[in-house]
């Protein structure tokens, strides 16, 4: 990755925390060399964020490592409460995030810190031989020309400074983003809401409580208003209480004494023996950036967007950016996607983001809405180029339980593809391109084997058989959730979303896989040497891995 004194690398990443890991190890599952930089020592010190969702579990799962998750998980309950003091027997909560009853997904929603998270991520990271990351290190400024990205990296305890040349740089670098500020784009939103102290301390709360913990516990009373968060199954807590500074008041006077007294009240024990491990300030906000792409900078994480940490979905925004952009940048990079494909990341995530933006702020003021939290999870619909939109709408998701669909835009609807619920149809997904058929689509089967391999796109190519609740369904129980017949086919995208879908054959599949390759992919006439051409300075892009028509998945008959 190196020559002379400059690295030479396809992907720069700066920022360590959730989304510049899982970018990393999301670039590495598809063939990409990448760098990571992070200014700090090591992973975070502070739980942070404890609240992964459904759909950030299910990419988890894809990358193999949701069971480390698990082993690492603590147990709260998914909603948000409110009442007078911690203790309190009568409750004001939200519905739940997790939708028990309802068979919508393999996995489901997770409380594991972000203290716990990231050193996870971090050895899978590293443990890809594609990928470096870097502790420490600080990107000190860059420049993007028509030949790329050349960044100046320098290490924080040496002060040894590197040059870094790259095609393109992910910017999850937080926040309060050095590389946002220095595009000099705007954050366009409410702003600023609140400025807290969060109290990280260790007490045996659990045992007063009536019931276990909820996600988020906001309290007050007449001595303190705040919000409780248990970081941990035993007991590792934080309190975060706010303060204005318009009103002359600042984080500055809270000593260790006042952090218990303010714990002790908000918990309602007077006598509670508590371990103040922290005292940090932070501005709680809600904005997202005006554009996410300059170039080939592209903002992800807190850099492109700030949410409350209502309903946890700051973090699992962050990660579902991240796999939204990781495919597109493999992609344009191995030589099968025309650049265009790149302003779909923006155009796509962006409108994702905005909404669970706009919820984080309700459910933090109380106005949660009837909308399931599992259609924020799981409902929502991507409209771009690298999507051949269909005639189905989305369902009404105003009231109701979330019932799984697929048109196209959509995450593809998960069924249990065995009777011992092990393979769900989401394992067939990733990091490739898989053409689902039904029983009679051998055409549409036959003609995707030619195309992938005549264009180079890795694609797996197989009719799913549904062996549910233990007996064979036949096409039916699938194909009916997909929107197709036994003659027709859908295109699912490597991130695990509909790009395309035929409800029944046609005389021409070839040319039909054809047209909409070209169309979700933005390809163009000899598009692979022009490309290979502008990019050669960099070195050659690996040779794309293609199966045609060849099944590995459990479940997926070819």
């Amino acid at each position: 990755m190196s020559s002379g004194h400059a690295v030479e690398v396809p992907v720069l990443i700066v920022g360590a925390g959730p989304s510049g890991l899982c970018a990393s190890i999301l670039l590495s599952f598809h063939g990409i060399e990448s760098l990571l930089v992070e200014k700090h020592p090591g992973t975070s010190i502070y739980p942070r964020a404890t609240g992964i969702n459904v759909r950030s579990m299910e990419i988890f799962r894809s990358l193999g490592f949701r069971d480390d998750i698990q082993r690492a998980s603590f147990k709260a309950e998914p909603r948000i409460a409110f009442s007078r003091v911690l203790i309190d027997r009568e409750l004001n909560v939200s519905p739940s995030f997790r939708e028990d009853h309802l068979d919508a997904s393999p996995e489901e929603w997770t409380s594991c810190s972000q203290k716990e998270l990231e050193p996870i991520l971090l050895r899978v990271a590293s443990s890809h031989r594609q990928a470096q990351v870097l502790f420490g290190t600080e990107l000190l400024g860059f420049e993007e020309s028509s030949e790329g990205i050349t960044a100046e990296i320098g290490d924080r305890a040496t002060g040894h400074v590197r040059y870094v040349r790259s095609r393109y740089m992910v910017a999850a670098d937080g926040s309060k983003s050095p590389i946002r500020r220095r595009l000099g784009l705007r954050m366009l939103g409410p702003g600023v809401l609140n400025h807290n102290i969060s109290i990280h301390f260790s007490a045996p709360l659990s045992q007063y409580l009536p019931q276990g913990p909820n996600f988020l516990h906001f309290v007050q009373n007449e001595d303190v208003t705040g919000m409780f968060v248990a970081t941990d199954g035993g007991s590792s807590w934080a309190f975060a209480v706010p303060y204005d500074p318009e009103h002359g008041e600042s984080s500055d006077p809270i000593t260790r004494d006042r952090a218990v007294e303010l714990v002790r009240r908000g918990a309602g024990i007077p006598g509670l023996h508590v371990d103040v491990l922290g005292i940090v300030p932070w501005t709680m906000e809600a904005d997202s950036a005006e554009r996410w792409r300059v170039g080939n900078v592209f903002l992800a994480g807190d850099a492109a967007h700030r949410m409350t940490p209502a309903g946890g979905l700051g973090m699992n925004t962050a990660i579902q950016d991240v796999h939204n952009l990781c495919w597109k940048l493999a992609a344009v990079w191995q030589g099968w996607a025309g650049s265009g494909l790149l302003d779909t990341y923006e155009a796509e995530r962006r409108p994702v983001a905005q909404q669970n933006l706009d919820r984080s702020v309700d459910l933090v003021t109380g106005r949660g809405g009837d909308r399931p939290a599992l259609d924020f999870d799981l409902g929502f619909k991507y409209g771009s180029s690298a999507v051949i939109p269909d005639e189905t709408d989305l369902p009404d998701r105003t009231n109701g339980a979330h019932a799984p669909f697929a048109p196209a835009g959509s995450r593809a609807p998960h069924l249990w593809l065995d009777r011992n619920r092990k393979f769900s149809t989401l394992d067939s997904f990733g990091p490739y391109f898989t053409l689902l058929t039904g029983l009679g689509g051998e055409h549409w089967r036959a003609a995707a084997g030619t195309v992938a391999h005549e264009m180079q796109v890795p694609m797996l190519v197989g009719h799913p058989r549904a062996d549910i609740r233990g007996h064979k369904s036949g096409d039916d129980t699938w194909t009916a959730a997909y929107g197709i017949g036994a003659t027709g086919a859908a295109l699912i995208r490597p991130d695990g979303h509909v790009a395309w879908r035929r409800a029944a054959g046609v005389l021409t599949p070839a040319k039909e896989l054809r047209d909409i390759l070209d169309a979700i992919l933005s390809r163009r006439r000899y598009f692979f040497r022009d490309v290979r051409g502008v990019q050669g300075d960099l070195g050659n892009p690996p040779e794309p891995i293609f199966t045609g028509a060849h099944a590995v998945v459990p479940g997926l008959d070819a």
